[in-house]
């Protein structure tokens, strides 16, 4: 608090002070010199340069306990520079700061010392006031109607007197969305809302700080209450329809109230998140369970379709090809059913083989004998063998019967072999032969018993020609080495052929023996053909692999 002076009109000198305007809110007085015990501050006019005899006393009603003076350091006139060195401005100054002061401590040692409890909150004060209205009213301690205040308020006020104010709590309630706000020292919500005059219905919700109402009593006054009134509103259930009076305001909470086992494939109409009006209807349609087996995979789902058909369509299941469907399309579904697609493919198989030329031996009358040149070159052919094949989910079912095409023919290699024949001669040890033509054979042996006839049989040991079976009589393949032929086998020596066998084909030779004289033979050995020689035409071709 600062101090102030202001200018007044010079007059004649009063015996005590007199009132002014002060500050605002202030409270000025007359105060006659002397007098003591007055609370307040000491203030003078604005203007700090003109004084005159007269002070001014600020009432503040914030004062409390303790009283601030502040006194001007010069009274009286004064100058336009310097302290006044009038000696009666001087007393006049010195009496007027000693009165404040007296009057300050008198004020400080007769107040009332007061505890104020609010909501168990302490402070201490220092009052001069009658009352506790107008101790709270002094300490500027705001109240509601519904606080309660002991002492009561119109009590007196007595030195050490204990002051408790318990506060009644701000509590807002929206109804339908419209607000209140009561203050109240009550806990129970129905306690509150029933002393508020809000009714509940029996179907009503009602949140208290987001929770719902419960029947446990609350150890505090609630912050928040909502209440949502409830409505009416209908619900058809696969035809079945009921009415339900509810507060939820979103159809999803009012199908999750009546407890409906709903899946995400069920239709709902409106929406679950969409709002309901009042006597709004609402439709659902439950889905069917089904399983439908695709490509391997179970697929788990629900189907509002009636059909096979509408199912696959609903599940976006396509039938592409000749894929089919079991049950067939047509079969109403059923709860539970189980519906297989079954995947459908035929291809052809076609596998591709060669066919190897074949090799023709010409006889040529003149090349030399056994002397070869190729006349025309072999080409491979080609063969594909077809085969169709229908699978059903990968798996085969069945095949065609195989369809064998020549699709590229074969040509035959054509080979000229000369049949000319010409001597040549051979040193053994019976002499100087001359053969014409010399063959590599597989040479095995042979006697009468070994052909299987009983001895006494009248052919036992007779050759083909009507020989008796010896040494020298030999069995031949006669398209290689004709009849009659003339032979010279080393170690075996001079023999015809003169025999023929069902064990002897192509180029392999059967020496025979008598049962007395008879050797085994099995290995490869030279024949020679000794003369005369056939005719060029009638010379016989050696198979393959003969040299």
């Amino acid at each position: 608090m600062g101090l102030s002076a202001k200018r007044m009109r010079p007059g004649p000198a009063r015996q005590g002070f007199r009132t002014a305007p002060g500050p605002k809110g202030s409270t000025a007085k007359e105060i006659p010199l002397g007098v003591v015990g007055v609370p307040g501050l000491l203030r003078f006019a604005d203007k700090p340069r003109a004084f005159e005899r007269c002070a001014f006393v600020d009432l503040s009603p914030r004062s409390r306990s303790r009283i601030r003076v502040r006194v001007s350091p010069t009274m009286g006139f004064r100058r336009r520079s310097g302290l006044p060195t009038n000696p009666l401005g001087l007393l006049v100054v010195l009496i007027i700061g000693l009165s404040t002061v007296l009057i300050g401590g008198f004020y400080v040692l007769t107040a009332t010392t007061v505890t104020v409890l609010i909501d168990d909150n302490r402070s201490d004060a220092r009052t001069h006031q009658t009352t506790v209205a107008a101790l709270l009213a002094e300490l500027q301690v705001p109240l509601n109607p519904q606080d309660v205040i002991s002492p009561a308020l119109d009590s007196a006020i007595r030195n050490k007197m204990v002051v408790t104010i318990n506060r009644a709590s701000l509590l807002i309630v929206d109804v339908d969305g419209q607000r209140h706000q009561l203050y109240t020292r009550m806990k129970d919500p129905r306690e509150i809302l029933n002393e508020a005059k809000i009714s509940l219905g029996a179907d009503d919700l009602v949140l208290v700080d987001n929770e719902a109402l419960k029947a446990a009593p609350y150890p505090a006054t609630p912050h928040h209450i909502v209440i949502t009134r409830a409505r009416s509103v209908r619900l058809d259930n696969n035809g079945s329809v009921q009415t339900i009076n509810t507060a939820r305001r979103t159809v999803g909470e009012v199908l999750s109230d009546a407890h409906l086992k709903l899946y995400l494939a069920d239709s709902i109409e409106p929406a679950s998140g969409a709002p309901i009006p009042d006597n709004s209807l609402i439709t659902v349609r439950s889905s069917i369970p089904v399983t439908i087996l695709i490509d391997g995979r179970t697929l788990v789902t629900r189907t509002h379709g009636t059909t096979v058909g509408a199912v696959l369509a609903e599940t976006g299941t396509a039938l592409v090809g000749l894929d089919y469907v079991i049950p067939d399309a047509a079969i109403p579904v059923k709860a539970g059913m189980e519906i297989r697609v079954v995947r459908v493919s035929e291809e052809e198989s076609i596998e591709r083989s060669p066919i190897n030329f074949k090799r023709v031996l010409q006889p040529d009358p003149t090349l030399a004998l056994d002397q070869r040149r190729v006349i025309q070159e072999g080409t491979v052919g080609i063969q594909e063998r077809r085969v169709h094949i229908r699978r059903e989910d990968g798996l085969e079912v069945s095949r065609s019967t195989p369809q064998e095409v020549i699709t590229q023919p074969t040509r035959d290699e054509i080979i000229a072999v000369g049949t000319l024949p010409t001597l040549k001669t051979l040193d053994t040890p019976d002499g100087t032969l001359h053969y014409w033509r010399v063959i590599k054979v597989r040479a095995v042996s042979y006697k009468p018993a070994s052909t299987g006839k009983a001895a006494d049989d009248p052919t036992y040991g007779l050759t083909s020609t009507g020989q008796r079976l010896h040494k020298g009589l030999v069995a031949v393949d006669p398209t290689v080495i004709p009849l009659g032929t003339t032979l010279y086998i080393p170690g075996y020596g001079s023999a015809v052929a003169a025999d023929i066998g069902g064990g002897v084909r192509g180029l392999m030779i059967d020496l025979g023996y008598s049962d007395e004289d008879y050797q085994e033979w099995s290995t490869t050995v030279d024949v020679y053909l000794l003369p005369p020689a056939p005719p060029p035409e009638q010379v016989p071709l050696l198979p393959e692999g003969s040299s």
